[in-house]
């Protein structure tokens, strides 16, 4: 199990990059593919946007861009239809593989 693994069992999403390069690695490695140096970890606002959304049955799900321009796909919980880029906050688990939900944030 990784560190990053670890942390989303935690319900933390750690965000992976290279201090000498300051630059964001994903996915997480522990070797940055830039400079070759370690990598080292910072925790998430666990804030982003939604870039992209549909529909299957009644769950929206879509790919929403976090920290640094990560991007990641979910569950979108919202009580109306998303918009594309309204706000939202992600939450994690972690059980046989990462499940990631994002709340729609009310503006």
């Amino acid at each position: 199990m990784t560190f990053f693994e670890d942390q989303l069992k935690e319900g933390v999403f750690q965000i992976c990059y290279c201090k000498n390069c300051n630059d964001t690695i994903w996915p997480p490695k522990e070797i940055c593919h830039k400079c070759h140096n370690r990598t080292d970890w910072k925790k998430s606002t666990n804030l982003g946007k939604i870039m992209e959304f549909s529909k299957r049955e009644s769950t929206y799900f879509g790919l929403i861009e976090i920290d640094d321009g990560i991007r990641v796909l979910g569950d979108i919980l919202s009580s109306s239809i998303p918009e594309i880029g309204q706000s939202v906050r992600m939450s994690v688990s972690f059980n046989s593989k990462p499940h990631y939900s994002f709340l729609v944030e009310n503006n």
